[in-house]
């Protein structure tokens, strides 16, 4: 017999959020990656990406949240990310492979600055 695993939705991630239309922003997320949601991001030249720990300037810190699924691998593609005031579930963000705690610790505080905080429970 099949069974259905029922996909991650928002509802997952978001826990509290200030406004919908203040706590959301469009954003545009730069080409090359499918981005999963709740992935962590960083923004360089107007674009979200992957945040990058071991990279330098911007790409380094942490700037959102991804607020749904975007597959831009083959072009810059349009999506909605989590910018500001919202309460997140932990263990939903999407770390980049290879993150260190400490550098969990950076982006969690650099996230916390913008309103941004991510617990286990509420």
């Amino acid at each position: 017999m099949a069974t259905f695993t029922q996909p991650k939705d928002l509802g997952d991630l978001l826990l509290v959020e200030v406004s919908p239309g203040w706590t959301r922003s469009k954003a545009t997320l730069l080409a090359g990656t499918d981005y999963p949601l709740g992935q962590v991001l960083a923004k360089i030249a107007g674009k979200y990406q992957q945040l990058d720990p071991a990279g330098t300037g911007a790409a380094k810190k942490a700037a959102a949240v991804l607020a749904e699924p975007i597959d831009a691998t083959a072009g810059d593609q349009p999506g909605i990310v989590i910018a500001r005031g919202a309460v997140l579930a932990l263990d939903q963000l999407t770390w980049p492979p290879g993150i260190t705690e400490p550098q969990k610790t950076t982006a969690l505080d650099e996230l916390n600055t913008l309103g941004i905080v991510a617990r286990a429970t509420l």
